[in-house]
């Protein structure tokens, strides 16, 4: 591989905690990327294992560069990494995961000087690497403003994450953008939602070629054990209302019920939260459910469920119980 070291078109940022036993193939997924103006931002966030010791057998690659900190959070890690970056683009890459080698070359195509975000599709593997999907991977692409991209990001073709897509790095760096360490359940959407109240004069592009693999894996933060700290999805929704108009209303609040709802149920199949703190989220719930019917809310299977949960989370909950059996 040629040095990039002066020409860095694209910056990749990627966190690291005690992810030693992918990170080899994650590392091994840069490499053999067919466009070649990269450097990777290596943020070893406090790992225990031996995750570090893998990243600096990597050290002599020009284009890699390692920070090492003390445990902070994905979001803190991103963080830095934003702050080390020198590329027009940026994207994301977490380090259990790994790249089809076209994936840059992809981006740096379709980010033509109109365009402000490109979105990707994802496969998604097991641990071991075998194929769980298989999504199109073809040439075909759609192009959105940014006000409609953001109604088909939040409802129409939910996209949720941040690693499926690539951003301007200096529209980030040049307005601060940055994750919010404090909330650890939609931080992601959260930081999109932002850099595309940022772009709004720009376009988007849904490109069907595939330029992320997704390792399902038993340790992702969506298997873990529910902790009040994951209720901090609804400050990621408040932030998100910032930064929205009311043309946004009806996909805003569907979502928000969605995951609301969902976590009330999952709530209340614990033993870990009190009466009080379920009864918050149902009060927020029903609020979010009367602005979702002000906003002329979309009929669809889920609206029955949104009616009802309304009326009684805690049947419908015990309901749903029943059914899984």
């Amino acid at each position: 591989m040629q040095n990039p070291v002066n020409d860095v078109l694209l910056s990749v940022i990627v966190p690291v905690y005690n992810a030693a036993a992918y990170l080899e193939r994650c590392i091994e997924s840069l490499i053999k990327q067919d466009e070649i103006r990269f450097e990777v931002i290596f943020i070893n966030d406090g790992s225990t294992d031996h995750s570090l010791a893998i990243l600096q057998n990597y050290a002599h690659y020009p284009h890699f560069h390692l920070i090492n900190k003390p445990n902070g959070g994905v979001s803190s890690a991103r963080n830095q990494g934003i702050r080390a970056s020198r590329g027009k683009l940026l994207c994301f890459l977490d380090a259990d995961d790994f790249l089809p080698p076209t994936a840059f070359s992809t981006y740096v195509r379709l980010m033509q000087s109109n365009v402000g975000l490109v979105v990707g599709e994802s496969q998604h593997f097991t641990a071991q690497g075998k194929p769980l999907n298989f999504p199109p991977n073809a040439e075909a692409s759609r192009t959105l403003n940014a006000s409609a991209a953001i109604n088909d990001l939040l409802y129409f073709n939910p996209r949720h994450g941040i690693c499926d897509k690539v951003f301007r790095g200096d529209v980030i760096r040049q307005h601060q953008l940055s994750f919010n360490e404090e909330i650890y359940n939609f931080e992601d959407l959260l930081f999109v939602m932002n850099y595309l109240h940022l772009q709004q004069a720009s376009d988007v592009v849904f490109t069907q070629r595939v330029v992320y693999h997704y390792v399902i894996s038993d340790n992702s933060a969506t298997r873990s054990t529910l902790r009040e700290k994951h209720f901090s999805f609804a400050r990621s929704f408040g932030g998100m209302k910032a930064f929205l108009s009311t043309k946004h209303d009806r996909c805003y609040y569907h979502l928000y019920l969605k995951v609301t709802s969902s976590y009330i149920y999952k709530a209340l199949q614990s033993d870990g939260f009190s009466r009080a703190f379920v009864d918050e989220y149902i009060a927020l719930y029903r609020r979010s459910f009367k602005s979702w019917c002000s906003s002329g809310p979309m009929l669809n299977p889920w609206s029955l469920y949104f009616a009802l949960f309304f009326v009684s989370p805690r049947l419908v909950s015990r309901l749903r119980k029943l059914a899984r059996k």
